[in-house]
């Protein structure tokens, strides 16, 4: 077991150290040519921020006017032709953006008016999300933002206030997409799933996760998830079972080989961590409210709230030096609705999606009341915290 441990960290140390030296490659100097998004383009003060992948490198910008524009209704994995000047990073915020790839920056850009679609995935993950963004867009905004928060981990459009709201009442990992979303997802393809053979039923799930992921733009939270999801499914698949506990090291160990820059990524941590403490700490502490004798109904959903902000603890202290003192609170009030908004959010928001019109309106009503109700939560904590 030494041995494996001892193999691992020096894998994982070369790999670290290979991706360093990598970026610190990056070619700089004037270009013209093809770029294609990376991750979906966000408003940053009077601009729109966006990263391009060009030639196998990814660059950030800041764009205005008519450039803002032409790229603010396109996403991921689509092409354009642009003409820019690529410099290093520089700054602060540097090692940030180089942790999640972002290896320069463009200035001087010019953006053309035609786009290709890119692949058939991509085609195709870019109009499941275009749909339940069209179907959310039947409830007011903001609320529309927070329910793609919800659902797919979308929090480009949500003002400031709502977002400070939801850290400072400990509700922030809502909107970013997780194993509970997972979980619901494959809810929703059950019914499908179960009715194929084991080896289709095998390849049906880790479609879905693949396509999940890659709608949710693979961020560090989803990724975690998705790994844990599949490597249950395939053992599963093969006859035999494995433990909770061996799936986060062995699917946590297998993404930071893949990508070691996860070391340093906080929402990674976060995961991992609030995965850990439901792992370890879940069942423990509710036997202690059993014996206690206190309800069911109220003991498991503490149980589970308290375990996994005890794992996030440690985390939270280290990167951000405080913890929502009325976190527990706040998510054993808003946690239930949230799951029910993740659950039926995605299924309404395509068929609204779909239909349009005051049918859509009339089914996204209760939806509506759902994500109402967990801002409400959210913004009435953070204040009296």
């Amino acid at each position: 077991m030494l041995f494996v441990i001892a193999c691992c960290a020096l894998v994982l140390s070369w790999r670290a150290s290979s991706e360093w030296q990598r970026v610190a490659r990056v070619p700089t100097g004037f270009y013209a040519g093809a770029a294609t998004m990376v991750g979906d383009p966000e408003l940053r003060g009077a601009g729109v921020a966006v990263v391009f992948r060009i030639e196998g490198w990814r660059y950030e910008a800041v764009l205005y006017g008519s450039n803002a524009r032409r790229v603010s209704e396109h996403l991921h994995g689509e092409t354009v032709m642009v003409s820019a000047t690529r410099e290093r990073l520089v700054g602060s915020s540097a090692k940030y953006k180089l942790v999640r790839h972002v290896a320069g920056k463009l200035t001087r850009v010019s953006v053309g008016g035609d786009w290709v679609q890119g692949s058939a995935l991509t085609r195709a993950t870019n109009r499941i999300r275009r749909l339940i963004a069209r179907g959310a867009g039947f409830t007011p905004a903001p609320d529309s933002a927070l329910l793609l928060g919800l659902v797919i981990g979308d929090d480009r459009a949500q003002p400031r206030a709502m977002r400070e709201s939801f850290r400072a009442a400990g509700l922030s990992h809502l909107t970013a997409v997780s194993g509970q979303n997972i979980a619901f997802v494959l809810a929703v393809f059950a019914p499908l799933l179960t009715r194929l053979r084991p080896r289709g039923r095998l390849f049906g799930t880790l479609a879905v996760l693949g396509a999940f992921t890659l709608m949710t733009r693979a961020e560090p939270s989803v990724l975690r998830a998705a790994a844990m999801a599949g490597l249950s499914a395939i053992v599963f698949a093969g006859g035999g079972r494995i433990s909770a506990r061996r799936t986060l090291l062995a699917s946590s160990l297998f993404l930071v080989l893949c990508d070691p820059f996860l070391m340093w990524s906080v929402g990674f941590w976060l995961s991992c961590s609030a995965t850990l403490g439901l792992v370890v700490l879940a069942k423990p502490i509710g036997n202690l409210f059993a014996r206690w004798r206190w309800p069911s109904l109220f003991a498991m959903p503490l149980a589970t709230s308290l375990a996994a902000q005890l794992g996030t603890l440690p985390v939270m202290l280290l990167s951000f030096g405080r913890v929502a003192p009325l976190g527990l609170v706040a998510n054993l009030l808003a946690v239930p609705v949230a799951g029910a908004v993740m659950l039926a959010g995605l299924p309404l928001c395509t068929f609204a999606g779909l239909v349009g019109g005051p049918i859509a309106s009339i089914v996204m009503a209760p939806v509506l009341l759902g994500v109402r109700y967990v801002w409400w939560v959210a913004a009435i904590i953070a204040r009296i915290s």
